[in-house]
């Protein structure tokens, strides 16, 4: 259950946010209404950051962040910030979990498509380690009042410990709260986006601005490398680690698609997303194409075209962006991922009548 707490409490939060508890954890989220028609737009963020990064702050320009483009697309849009160690939050909150971040997503998803009268359908978009509640997130999902059209992969891998960046699985320092300390990783994030700043012809978002308003400590579970929080300190625990995440989980997966950049300073994300998902995704793919009836129910034209569908997934589900691991930040990423994720979506739709 999601209990809001306000929207402008102690002067915290900007305009539109609001902060409540789902999940027994604190909730930063924002809401856009716009087309009760069109599927909701979900956008869950990575790595020490808020999700901010999808819709700015007051001293940048609207349009240079994705919400922007998915409200004038006509799409609800959803935005939804899992506590780190920034002054949106107050407190810290070292034992959250990827079990804990999914049921958190699908509480906020569940209110706002109730409350507003929503579609069923919505899209759910994770950037970078916000991948990594793609399963835990299916499972959840289970019962509500909502359904995952598909997931969007936006420079992400799913939550198996080792799939992700080597410089993301190590110096991981434990702040004195109980965080993951991922400082060592900020000249790199402020880097990438000085990149898009340039890219786009203007500042994006000042360095300060970025660090105070968006970045912070983060749960140590969430980064998948199989360290849980415990005791006071990280502990290695591979096992809980996958049970959490509903690593394996398959017939709870939403339909996984996978968006990217081409810039060689993303180069793990770029050359290895696709693959890395294609164990879920064509998992995913059969169950939608087959169905409970089996395999053997299939004419001789559908199981030609099913191989086909599988072995041309990667390539059909999968699109590029220009730009490095923050290609959707800057209004000219920012338009063309919307425009991509709608493409996508029309891929999907496609596979009915199989």
């Amino acid at each position: 259950m999601v209990k809001d707490m306000g929207s402008t409490e102690s002067g915290r939060l900007q305009e539109g946010e609001v902060m409540s508890i789902a999940a027994g954890f604190p909730v930063l989220y924002r809401y856009m209404a716009a087309d009760k028609s069109k599927p909701l737009m979900v956008f869950v963020p990575g790595n020490s950051h808020l999700a901010r990064i999808f819709y700015g702050c007051p001293e940048a320009r609207e349009e240079d962040f994705i919400s922007y483009w998915v409200h004038h697309s006509g799409h609800p849009f959803l935005a939804i910030s899992f506590p780190i160690a920034n002054k949106a939050f107050e407190g810290y909150y070292p034992n959250f979990t990827i079990a804990d971040w999914g049921k958190q997503v699908a509480e906020v998803i569940d209110k706002i498509v109730s409350e507003n009268r929503l579609q069923q359908e919505v899209i759910v978009c994770g950037w970078s380690m916000g991948c990594k509640i793609a399963g835990a997130l299916g499972r959840e999902a289970i019962g509500k009042s909502f359904s995952i059209e598909m997931f969007v992969a936006m420079s992400g891998d799913p939550a198996v410990p080792g799939f992700l960046p080597k410089a993301n699985a190590e110096n991981i320092a434990m702040t004195p709260e109980g965080l993951a300390n991922r400082e060592s990783l900020y000249p790199w994030f402020f880097q990438a986006l000085e990149d898009q700043s340039t890219y786009n012809g203007h500042s994006i978002l000042p360095r300060d601005i970025y660090r105070e308003r968006i970045l912070g400590a983060t749960p140590v579970a969430l980064i998948c490398t199989g360290l849980m929080y415990r005791h006071g300190h990280f502990e290695e625990d591979l096992l809980k680690t996958i049970q959490s995440a509903n690593t394996f989980g398959y017939e709870d997966y939403p339909f996984p698609v996978v968006i990217h950049g081409n810039s060689i300073c993303d180069a793990e994300n770029i050359l290895l997303n696709n693959s890395n998902w294609a164990f879920i995704r064509d998992r995913v793919l059969i169950r939608m194409l087959v169905g409970k009836e089996g395999l053997e129910t299939l004419k001789p034209s559908q199981w030609e075209s099913l191989q086909l569908f599988v072995r041309s997934s990667g390539n059909h589900f999968s699109v590029i962006v220009p730009g490095n691991h923050f290609f959707f930040v800057g209004g000219i990423g920012a338009r063309a991922t919307v425009e991509k994720i709608l493409m996508l979506q029309k891929r999907i739709l496609g596979l009915i009548g199989f």
